[in-house]
């Protein structure tokens, strides 16, 4: 590695570094300030006990972070343009092809009919590509990630959780999946999930790539909506 390289990647980490401990930094105030409305919640209980009525108003204010009409107040697309359907191969795990029948010709051909309708908002049309690109080749991360995207820009977060598990099961260290998964989980009401599984992960992805810190802003946007809507 030449000496110009080296002082390039040392910069690269020190700026993944700065821009992690800025991510963290920005969900852990969120977090405090959740626990503070919290706080407030109970002592407001306390000093007036519900009625059934306002029990009832409290249900129904629950029940809209799980109303997907609301999410038309939130630009979800602009959230997640970080994590969009990847066009460059990660790992995928060889060990696993033996004894199956992998088809990685007809694999690639899906994958990239299925970015190819990504791109153009057609995300059903995606799914079913990317599900036949699985069906072909199984050891591929990049495929069950991708449709797992596809999936949350249909707010179909639970495939979409399940889908980014199976790409990390193959991949262990890919970081979109796992920044995919937690956005997911954010947007399921598991926040303590979706942060612990970002945390877990946070030293090896700034050391590989930024592309984590950028991705997982998006999680943060998901968290302070959901927040805006149970208040």
């Amino acid at each position: 590695m030449s000496g110009n390289k080296a002082v390039e990647l040392q910069i690269q980490m020190r700026q993944n570094a700065e821009d992690l401990q800025n991510f963290m930094k920005e969900l852990n105030n969120w977090e405090e300030e959740i626990k503070k409305k919290d706080q407030q919640l109970c002592a407001r209980n306390v000093s007036e006990p519900p009625t059934n009525g306002l029990k009832e108003q409290k249900e129904t204010q629950r029940i809209k972070s799980y109303d997907y009409q609301a999410w038309d107040k939130f630009d979800v697309d602009k959230s997640l343009e970080a994590m969009d359907a990847e066009e460059s191969p990660v790992h995928s795990n060889e060990s696993d092809s033996e004894g199956l029948q992998v088809d990685r010709d007809l694999a690639l051909t899906e994958k990239e009919k299925g970015n190819a309708y990504f791109k153009e908002g057609e995300y059903e049309a995606a799914v079913e590509c990317y599900s036949r690109g699985m069906q072909a080749d199984g050891t591929n991360a990049l495929l069950p990630a991708n449709r797992a995207m596809a999936y949350l820009r249909l707010h179909r977060f639970s495939e979409a959780e399940q889908d980014c598990s199976t790409a990390l099961a193959l991949d262990a260290s890919y970081a979109k999946a796992f920044a995919r998964r937690a956005t997911a989980r954010a947007a399921r009401g598991r926040i303590r999930e979706a942060k612990e599984g970002l945390s877990s992960i946070a030293s090896v992805a700034f050391a590989a790539s930024s592309s984590f810190l950028r991705s997982s802003h998006a999680f943060v946007f998901v968290c302070r909506f959901r927040a805006g809507s149970e208040a």
